[in-house]
């Protein structure tokens, strides 16, 4: 247990801190956001294209343009969820090419609606559906937090360069009335 005192000279003592001064230790910071390829490694499955995955992870970084890791751990987030997202859809497509194809001969509809009803009899469909679902609502909330991240002026934040004026009349709708 950490005494009063010591915990309120170490937040003294970090307030104070403004980052690296010497050339060494910008340079040791400068590592930090350093992407470090677990997140390929964890949502890869073996089969899987790491070639088309980074395509698709650097598509999301040069379209959001991320300015600190933070971002970047958003935009990391919604990757993964939408290959995950796509993998489900996949594993959907599958699993109905293979019910079907164990129906009795009938009209193609007939067959596909026989298929489904036996895979949601089964509760494949509907934990598919629940997966997808979490992977979409995890999606979702990682880009409401980065066009949040992105669109206020927080404590601590990167500050971007204006490109227009209309950049920056875009950001004062975020502000609210009577806070500007």
């Amino acid at each position: 247990m950490i005494s009063q005192r010591k915990l309120l000279a170490v937040r003294n003592n970090g307030s104070l801190s403004r980052g690296p001064k010497t050339p060494e230790g910008k340079a040791r910071s400068s590592r930090n956001a350093t992407r470090h390829g677990l997140l390929a490694k964890c949502v890869l499955l073996p089969h899987e294209s790491r070639e088309n995955f980074e395509v698709l992870l650097n598509q999301y970084i040069e379209r959001f343009g991320p300015l600190d890791a933070v971002e970047e751990g958003l935009i990391e987030e919604m990757v993964a969820a939408f290959w995950r997202i796509r993998r489900a859809w996949a594993m959907e497509e599958d699993m109905l090419d293979e019910a079907v194809e164990k129906q009795p001969p009938a009209l193609e509809i007939r067959r596909l609606q026989r298929a489904f009803s036996e895979l949601a009899g089964s509760g494949q469909i509907g934990l598919l559906h629940r997966y997808e679902s979490r992977l979409s609502f995890a999606f979702q909330r990682a880009l409401v937090n980065l066009a949040y991240l992105q669109h206020r002026d927080l404590p601590n934040e990167p500050k971007k360069s204006p490109v227009s004026n209309e950049t920056a009349e875009i950001s004062h709708t975020f502000i609210e009335p009577g806070k500007e």
